[in-house]
């Protein structure tokens, strides 16, 4: 039999730590194992920032950021 990869994205969120854990747990009784893990953080919203911040320097912190993401790659065979 071959080995066979799969890769597995969740948001960077509780939830998606919900999410990757709940997945891990099924493809671990279908015979997966886990390669490796990256998780990249969220980004700051820096020229929404910047725009705010030239109106009134406080509403930067308004601009918010995005969601980072997990990758899970498995491996399986």
């Amino acid at each position: 039999m071959a080995t066979e990869f799969k890769t597995l994205t969740f948001p960077n969120t509780p939830g998606g730590q919900t999410q990757k854990t709940a997945a891990l747990q099924k493809e671990s009784a279908d015979g997966w194992e886990v390669v490796s893990e990256t998780i990249t953080p969220g980004k700051f919203n820096g020229g929404s920032a910047c725009c705010l911040a030239l109106i009134f320097l406080p509403l930067a912190f308004c601009a918010g950021s995005s969601d980072g993401t997990i990758t899970v790659t498995l491996k399986r065979g």
